[in-house]
């Protein structure tokens, strides 16, 4: 009988090891099956946060393109107006230059200079620039008076110059 109580300590033994090892491995079982549930959850949680995070970013990329295309239409309009004020100073100093020396080619070149200057105004909605025609007929009129007094101090000096 003796000989009889190991193999019954080791029938015990293995009997609660059997036991223990598998109250342990439900335990890892559980545990296991928890940590899947955090995991799926969690590539959830990340996969919408990552789509949110496209959705926004398509929003705001096509709000920095609307942003940026309006920034380039600001440049182009405040160029054009640039460009509009140093046509008028242009106009200006022509018109001074043809207060003081009246030409035909002056006044051609002063009318085509209005009317481009006019042009880059119109599309920017700008007033465009009106000149009378009073003033292209009083120049007009001047002009050729020079060319008549030029054309007798020409006739005098050739009549003093032949007598």
């Amino acid at each position: 009988m003796f000989f009889l109580l190991p193999l019954v300590g080791v029938a015990v033994g293995a009997a609660v090891g059997a036991l223990v090892t598998h109250a342990s491995g439900e335990k890892d079982r559980q545990s296991a099956e928890h940590h899947r549930k955090v995991a799926n959850d969690l590539t959830n949680k990340f996969s919408n946060l990552e789509k949110r995070y496209n959705e926004y970013a398509g929003k705001s990329k096509s709000q920095i393109d609307e942003l940026t295309k309006q920034h380039a239409l600001d440049e182009a309009e405040k160029d054009l107006l640039r460009l509009a004020i140093r046509l008028q100073q242009s106009l200006y100093m022509l018109m001074w230059d043809i207060d003081n020396k009246p030409t035909y080619d002056a006044l051609i070149d002063f009318e085509q200079a209005v009317e481009a200057t006019n042009r880059v105004l119109s599309e920017l909605d700008e007033e465009t620039i009106q000149i009378p025609n009073k003033y292209f007929s009083r120049n007009l009129t001047r002009v050729k008076r020079r060319e008549k007094l030029a054309e007798t101090k020409q006739k005098k000096m050739e009549s003093s110059s032949a007598a």
